[in-house]
């Protein structure tokens, strides 16, 4: 591995999140970046640091997917905070099913505690966003769990046409979107804990 790869990567992967069309599955990463191109940037050595850092491509497409996930188009790539992101990331896809069911919890408590309509758990109701929609950007629920809770209710195609979240959340709504294929998980045994979460609430 070396900087010039771990570039290429990186354009890969910043094309895949912050624009519709390109996507690095059915693309397979093919990008234009020359080196000549990432000779003339001063940031060049960050590539190579990242580069000797992590022993393999893997590694550098998790590094760099973790940092455009959790950081929109303006993703950092070098430094401890795109490594604390980037071990967020590992730590939260090593334990999948355990985030899940704590976001899911995390939902099912706030619609008890504040006698939420089920109906406005996903859905606008009197003007209001979604309450899964306000928890993810407040922090409250992590982006790979509404990837998954999308990938069973196909949340994200009726919230991104609302126009206020148009506007307002174009580049969260992608970053869910561009999510997909990065998030594994059980479906059989994910599924059936989010089919009792629905019943619950």
């Amino acid at each position: 591995m070396d900087g010039f790869k771990a570039y290429r990567y990186y354009l890969a992967i910043k094309l895949h999140f912050t624009t519709d069309k390109f996507n690095v599955f059915e693309n397979r990463g093919n990008v234009r970046g020359t080196r000549e191109a990432f000779n003339a940037r001063n940031d060049r050595y960050i590539f190579e640091k990242i580069a000797n850092k992590k022993l393999n491509d893997k590694d550098i497409i998790q590094y760099f997917v973790a940092n455009f996930a959790y950081f929109k188009e303006n993703s950092i790539y070098e430094g401890k905070e795109a490594e604390d992101n980037y071990i967020q990331w590992m730590k939260r896809k090593q334990s999948i099913t355990k985030t899940f069911i704590d976001d899911l919890t995390s939902i099912l408590h706030f619609v008890e505690t504040n006698k939420v309509n089920n109906s406005a758990v996903f859905e606008f109701t009197d003007n209001e966003y979604p309450l899964a929609l306000k928890m993810f950007i407040g922090g409250k629920i992590t982006i790979e769990s509404l990837r998954i809770i999308d990938d069973f209710i196909g949340v994200i195609d009726k919230w991104k046409d609302h126009p206020t979240v148009k506007y307002i959340w174009d580049d969260e709504i992608r970053r869910i979107t561009k999510l997909s294929g990065f998030v594994k998980y059980d479906k059989d045994k994910l599924g059936k804990i989010f089919a009792t979460f629905r019943e619950e609430i």
